[in-house]
């Protein structure tokens, strides 16, 4: 039991017992970073065996940010899960495995995700493949300064996991569309800043690097300068992304050889 799970939260009652069950019994401890919550997320955090710390929201980075620094994790390990998102067997053994090996060259690990909306698994259109890097070793990892979509840098060699997580918010389509407004408002912001030359975050972009390294490459080098994004947008969702995915975790598996 060498895992460390982090969930921040915010009145997530709707899908924080789900999140929980996917790894009670198997982690070294598991702490709920609170912002603020006025519904039963304390209660069911407390009554699952997790440890409950409030921390007045500094940001999505920030927050997070704090909690590796501040929260004192038992693990070797840490896995960033967010309340909406459930940890499959599969994936919780795969963890186990590398957590309990006895030589890892690897400090972090992207994982797979994959979306449930109203009730049906999404298999394309940009919502899969999802690689996040959310499996680190504790102390070789934190998030990027960024007001949306942070992403996490290493210190160290990264590898990739097989197997995948699930996200499903379960807060209603009320709640989705007032978040992904929200998301909206702060990517525009970041864009903004891109288009004015200002780089935004500290992680490296490269088109040959990771899928969040060329994600990031597209949108401050080649996004600013095309004319009918819609059009390249389709393409990209429809072949180019998933051509992409193949071809390096291809390259992955021959350097791992």
């Amino acid at each position: 039991m060498s895992i460390s799970i982090l969930i921040p939260t915010k009145n997530e009652e709707a899908n924080l017992p789900h999140a929980l069950k996917s790894v009670t019994g198997w982690a070294a401890d598991i702490f709920v970073l609170d912002s603020g919550s006025t519904d039963k997320t304390r209660d069911i955090a407390l009554a699952a065996g997790a440890q409950f710390v409030h921390h007045d929201w500094e940001g999505y980075a920030r927050q997070k940010n704090w909690g590796l620094d501040n929260l004192p994790m038992a693990g070797k390990w840490v896995f960033i899960l967010d309340a909406d998102e459930v940890i499959t067997p599969e994936l919780r053994d795969e963890l186990l495995a590398v957590a309990n090996a006895d030589t890892v060259p690897e400090n972090g690990f992207y994982i797979n995700r994959f979306f449930i909306f109203l009730n049906k698994r999404i298999r394309h259109c940009g919502y899969y493949p999802s690689w996040n890097l959310r499996f680190f070793r504790h102390g070789k990892a934190h998030y990027e300064e960024r007001d949306v979509h942070e992403h996490m840098v290493v210190n160290g060699k990264v590898g990739y996991l097989k197997h995948d997580m699930e996200h499903n918010d379960r807060r209603g389509m009320e709640f989705y569309i007032a978040k992904h407004n929200h998301y909206s408002t702060l990517e525009a912001r970041e864009l903004f800043k891109i288009e004015q030359g200002i780089h935004t975050g500290t992680m490296k972009f490269s088109f040959w690097g990771g899928p969040i390294e060329r994600r990031r490459w597209i949108k401050h080098k080649l996004w600013p300068k095309l004319p009918m994004k819609w059009y390249f947008r389709f393409h990209w969702h429809a072949l180019l992304q998933h051509a992409l995915m193949v071809i390096h975790r291809d390259l992955h598996a021959i350097d791992e050889l």
